[in-house]
Order: structure tokens, then C-alpha cells, then sequence
């Protein structure tokens, strides 16, 4: 009884790896791939997961179809054929956009935070192509990015009212000296904060307004919501 659980296994295992390989081959990016798969073939995630965790191997009817999206054969990820006839980067072309969308800084900062008139929304989203969204973001993946414009002048010099700002919401702590848009005792602020030392200095790029500073003792206080990596007026500024 035992070896016939391990045969079967051991060909959940291998059935995700061929499974992974020909994700990749296709290019259908890693960050993502479960759930569009699941989309397309109108399944819960929870299920396609099982497929890539090795738990589980489709049945037929599943399998031949999940085979047909990424362009290869059933037989080739059951392992009975080495050739995987794979037309390398087709779901790329396939799927050539990245929305990037407004960011919600009321939800973000959280309830009793006062949101003072530092943003406006002008536009709810942006798409670029995946390779523009490469050179401008980096390669972060769009759910990480998202943007709203500045409306205060604290930080006028790099940014000015009305520019689009992008941030990346997945920072969540200081990450190194950069612009960051954040909450200290229920107020919400968009500055660059620099180390120094034992404190973090809050700074103004707009010279008019003086640089304050965070003692360590107020650390526990300071809530990162993001971090600014590009701005956007007639041309992209970056940041860090």
C-alpha cells in the first residue's frame, strides 16, 4: 500500500514541475499565474493551487484544457511526451497591459486619520504596456504600484501640485531614505525621510517649511502606507 502513495506522489510532483516549466516557457508570470488560470478556466484558485502545489493532477476534460491555455499537450505535462510544443512568450503578447490604479489614501491610512487636502484624484487608473511598465516600475508587480496626485506644495522642487505620483504600497516600513507617504498620530504626510543617526528627519522639499524630526522613542507611532517611486508630470522623476 505504501509504494503505490509514493508512485502517486511522487507524479503530483513531477506533474507541477513540468506544470511550472511550461508557465515559464509561455510566459505567464510567476506572480499571478494561479489565478489567471483560474479565470480562464473558471475554477476557483483554491483548485488550480492544488495543481501547482502537487496535490493534485487535473482529470481529462481539465487537463486537456489547462494544457490548450499555456499551448502544449496533456500528455506533455503527464510527462508521456518530452517535446512540449510551446510557442516561447505567446501569453506575453497575449496579455500586453499593466493598470495601475488610483490610490484609495483614505482606506490606506486607516479610521480617525486626518486626510488633509495633500491629494486629489484626478484620473481612477493608467495602463501602460508590460514593457513600459518594466522600464518605469522595475518589474514590481502592478497590484504593488498605484497613484494620486499631489495637491499641497510641501513638496514643491520635485513634485508640484496636480503631478501624478506612483507609489509602491507594499512597503510598509522604512525602507531607506526616500519620499514616503505616511501616519504619525492620526495625521497623514507625504515627505522624505532621511536616517540620522537614532531619529529620522521629516523634510520638505519645498524650503519655505522646516525639517521636524522623529525620535526614536516615537518610532512605534510612525505608520509607513507607501513609498514614492516616480512622479509624473511632462516627465518621469525618480525618486529612488
Amino acid at each position: 500500500m505504501i509504494e503505490p502513495m509514493v508512485q502517486e506522489e511522487k507524479a503530483r510532483i513531477e506533474f507541477s514541475q513540468r506544470l511550472a516549466l511550461a508557465c515559464d516557457k509561455a510566459g505567464l508570470p510567476a506572480h499571478g499565474r494561479q489565478a489567471e488560470i483560474a479565470k480562464r478556466m473558471k475554477l476557483t484558485p483554491k483548485a488550480v493551487s492544488k495543481w501547482f502545489n502537487g496535490e493534485a493532477i487535473p482529470r481529462r476534460g481539465k487537463l486537456q484544457e489547462l494544457a490548450a491555455i499555456i499551448g502544449t499537450s496533456s500528455s506533455h505535462l503527464l510527462g508521456d511526451n518530452a517535446a512540449d510544443g510551446i510557442s516561447e512568450g505567446h501569453l506575453i503578447m497575449k496579455d500586453d497591459s499593466y493598470r495601475v490604479d488610483v490610490f484609495d489614501i483614505q482606506a490606506s491610512a486607516g479610521q480617525g486619520v486626518l486626510v488633509r487636502d495633500e491629494f486629489i484624484e484626478t484620473i481612477k487608473s493608467i495602463e501602460y504596456s508590460t514593457e513600459e511598465a518594466r522600464a518605469v516600475f522595475g518589474g514590481r508587480p502592478a497590484d504593488h504600484i498605484k497613484m494620486i496626485a499631489v495637491n499641497g506644495d510641501s513638496m514643491s522642487g520635485t513634485f508640484e501640485p496636480r503631478d501624478q505620483i506612483f507609489v509602491d504600497i507594499s512597503i510598509d516600513c522604512f525602507d531607506g531614505d526616500g519620499i514616503y507617504i505616511f501616519v504619525l498620530d492620526n495625521d497623514l504626510y507625504i515627505k522624505r525621510l532621511q536616517k540620522q543617526h537614532r531619529k529620522l528627519a521629516v523634510i520638505s522639499d519645498n524650503k519655505k517649511y522646516e525639517t521636524w524630526y522623529i525620535e526614536e522613542n516615537d518610532f512605534f507611532s510612525l505608520r509607513i502606507c507607501a513609498k514614492v517611486l516616480v512622479s509624473q508630470s511632462r516627465a518621469y522623476r525618480f525618486h529612488s
